[in-house]
């Protein structure tokens, strides 16, 4: 009975061994680079390059060569090191768009394996919207943004923001119009914008384009803002 309950015991220790043998880990990410395009103080259109890296593995760096051979490392990233990319300052938006060609990421995982990835940026940019009129509905009881379309752009989003705070956030939406309008309007309840907090209300408007048809890689995007006191 012995050997057999110490048959039993080593079969277990085997079974719990086998168990806890490493699943090699799949490290996989994608990147993409897209031209940012926004007005400056003096109405002028200004670009720049935005970058992101996004994997479901945990990343610890990630380093991106542009076509010209110039490398340089993306700072921002959410804190489980899922996504990676840059933050441009003022400065960094310039009067021609990024150089087009390939864009190289390097992306080093936290088991220390390294990887390379590119995303491709054509020479196609968006103009930012002209906000034609942010204003409130007669009663008060409603807020309006009105603004030219964008030639050539897929989808827009809508972000409201009350200083630093975000208060509203419309996902990529669509003129479903035939023919496409040339005027575009939204209106939004003011009272499930403000909470009845009064103040400064930021309305951040962002023309979408995409590589292709599947929507999954960006090329441009423009963004327009205007404020309205609610």
């Amino acid at each position: 009975m012995k050997n057999l309950q110490m048959l039993i015991f080593i079969v277990l220790i085997i079974i719990g061994m086998s168990g806890c043998e490493k699943v090699a880990v799949d490290n996989q990410a994608s990147g993409d680079v897209f031209v940012k395009a926004i007005k400056d103080a003096s109405g002028t259109t200004v670009y720049t390059a935005i970058h992101s890296v996004f994997s479901y593995n945990q990343m610890t760096t990630v380093t991106v060569q542009t076509p010209e051979g110039l490398t340089e490392s993306l700072n921002g990233y959410d804190s489980n090191g899922n996504s990676f990319f840059n933050e441009p300052a003022e400065s960094d938006f310039v009067g021609v768009p990024p150089t087009p060609g390939a864009y190289v990421y390097t992306v080093k995982f936290a088991n220390n394996e390294t990887k390379t990835y590119s995303n491709t940026l054509s020479v196609a940019t968006l103009q930012p919207a002209l906000i034609t009129s942010l204003v409130k509905s007669a009663n008060g009881d409603s807020v309006y943004i009105a603004w030219n379309a964008i030639a050539s752009t897929d989808a827009y989003q809508l972000k409201i923001s009350r200083g630093t705070t975000q208060v509203y956030y419309q996902p990529a939406f669509q003129d479903g119009s035939t023919p496409l309008k040339a005027n575009l309007k939204l209106g939004l309840s003011k009272s499930a914008l403000t909470s009845g907090v009064t103040g400064t209300y930021t309305f951040e408007l962002t023309g979408l384009l995409f590589e292709n048809s599947n929507y999954d890689y960006l090329q441009a995007i423009s963004t327009s803002t205007k404020d309205i006191d609610l």
